[in-house]
């Protein structure tokens, strides 16, 4: 600790090497479950389409997309080398890595608080909806948050040594995670903000370690550089759009309080205020503690960036996904000092774990709940091998040898539950809208029949238009899951004849 703060002590130190032991003894089995359950239950649900959509990336491997960097793919791609191009292949790796996060919490919150709190932290980890579902699907979080939360550990070894191989790993983890997700790029900033605040690592803030650091960030970014000088700075106009700030920026409160509300409701409600309360009692009682600036550096400058954005354009809730590695361990300490001080508060600390810990369960199954598609969770992952009967029935039953979607969700379901995995296409779109606009399109003088599917109810897209000449609808249904209706689609064929 720097120096002692007027509250209780932010840590209260446990030095007890025989339990210690049996904590990692039974994080490990805690793990080892999780892990075995999770491989299991993958191959339960279908695919949603944006899982699809990087798998689809995997069959093109560049180094770099137009929507993200190029890990994603490059993961599904040895997944789908070691297993095939199944679901399982696809999503190994998601949980595989989300069993790295929830160790790198456990080790970060046993280095800077003590066994118990590491054990309690594990439990947390696995039982918030984001968190938990993140474990299952192969997305971008779970690479970005496996790189942040491997890279803290990282950087509380670095700045207790200071050996520049450790800056240097550093330094490569913070890169390999922008290279899955440019939010990534903020734990720089996150340790900056530290080493600024902590005054006996103030002098690393400008030294050959940080030095050592940058460099090595630079050279792991090289692909994405590299991409974005022969593709003309796609990425920027990517992220600009994602912004929300489109011709200037304005002040919308209301967007704001959006964007709170959706963080709070992904982490389970209670727990979601309770991160809050942490945050702000961690800010007003313990800012001095080395431990919880190292924390606060890791989440107040995530919050900050995203909330500033918010402002205009409400984020999505996985945005901030990141400060939940430092939040996670800040919130366990906080409540253990909590119930410690006035034990009554017990009762509301077992009740928003186990709140959090009955929606996790419900997320993993509710089919038996029967809800409307418009209020189901899992809608996204449901209904796609009756879409996949459909289209096929019409591909056979027109003779159509080419598949468009209107959106990359249709196109690379299609591409990807299809027996023979067909290349598949959007119509006409400006240059850099999608990754399919920057992949070879189809050749309508080669294909006299071709399938436009679609879940909207729009006029035909004119390119299609121009380079069928006609189109009728030739199936109009409701994809189905378990008697229920998911999501309509419509499927026109467009031909010359």
């Amino acid at each position: 600790m720097i120096s002692p703060s007027p509250a209780p002590a932010f840590i209260a130190p446990e030095d007890h090497p025989i339990r210690n032991l049996k904590s990692v003894f039974v994080a490990v089995a805690i793990l080892a479950a999780l892990t075995l359950f999770r491989l299991w239950y993958v191959t339960r649900i279908q695919l949603v389409p944006d899982e699809a959509y990087y798998w689809v990336w995997s069959k093109h491997l560049a180094a770099s997309y137009r929507d993200k960097g190029p890990a994603i793919a490059w993961v599904i791609a040895l997944g789908n080398w070691l297993f095939g191009d199944t679901v399982f292949g696809v999503r190994f790796f998601a949980v595989v890595l989300g069993t790295g996060i929830s160790w790198f919490i456990y080790t970060l919150a046993r280095r800077l608080a003590g066994h118990r709190t590491a054990l309690w932290c594990l439990i947390l980890a696995n039982i918030i909806p984001l968190l938990a579902v993140g474990s299952l699907l192969m997305t971008i979080d779970t690479l970005s948050l496996f790189c942040w939360a491997w890279g803290m550990n990282v950087f509380w070894s670095a700045i207790e040594s200071r050996k520049l191989w450790q800056w240097a790993a550093l330094g490569l983890l913070i890169g390999l995670g922008f290279l899955a997700k440019f939010t990534n790029g903020l734990q720089l900033i996150c340790i900056a903000m530290f080493l600024c605040w902590s005054k006996p690592h103030r002098n690393l803030l400008f030294s050959k370690q940080t030095v050592t650091m940058g460099v090595a960030f630079g050279v792991a970014i090289l692909p994405i550089v590299w991409w974005n000088i022969n593709t003309g700075w796609i990425h920027a106009g990517a992220l600009h759009s994602r912004s929300g700030v489109e011709t200037s920026f304005h002040i919308r409160p209301l967007e704001l309080l959006h964007f709170i509300g959706g963080q709070i409701l992904v982490l389970s409600p209670l727990i979601g205020l309770g991160m809050i309360a942490a945050l702000v009692g961690t800010c007003r009682h313990h800012h001095r503690d080395l431990q919880a600036r190292f924390l606060l550096s890791h989440c107040l400058p995530v919050y900050a960036v995203f909330g500033f954005f918010s402002l205009n354009h409400a984020g999505k809730e996985n945005w901030a996904a990141p400060a939940l590695i430092a939040g996670i361990v800040m919130l366990t300490i906080y409540w253990r000092a909590l119930v410690a001080r006035t034990p009554r508060w017990s009762r509301g600390v077992a009740t928003a774990l186990g709140l959090s810990c009955v929606a996790t369960v419900l997320l993993h199954n509710t089919d038996y709940l029967h809800l409307p598609s418009k209020f189901e969770p899992l809608r996204r992952a449901q209904g796609w091998d009756d879409f996949t009967r459909h289209v096929q029935r019409a591909r056979s039953e027109h003779h159509a040898d080419l598949l468009i979607g209107n959106h990359y969700s249709q196109a690379s379901m299609m591409q990807f539950y299809l027996p023979d995995h067909p290349n598949t296409y959007l119509p006409e779109q400006p240059y850099g809208q999608n990754q399919f606009t920057l992949w070879p399109t189809y050749q309508a003088k080669d294909h006299p029949r071709a399938l436009f599917v679609t879940d909207k109810a729009d006029p035909i897209p004119d390119s299609l238009l121009r380079d069928f000449g006609s189109c009728e609808v030739v199936d109009d249904f409701w994809s189905q899951h378990q008697g229920r209706d998911m999501t309509h689609f419509i499927i026109y064929l467009c031909h010359r004849d």
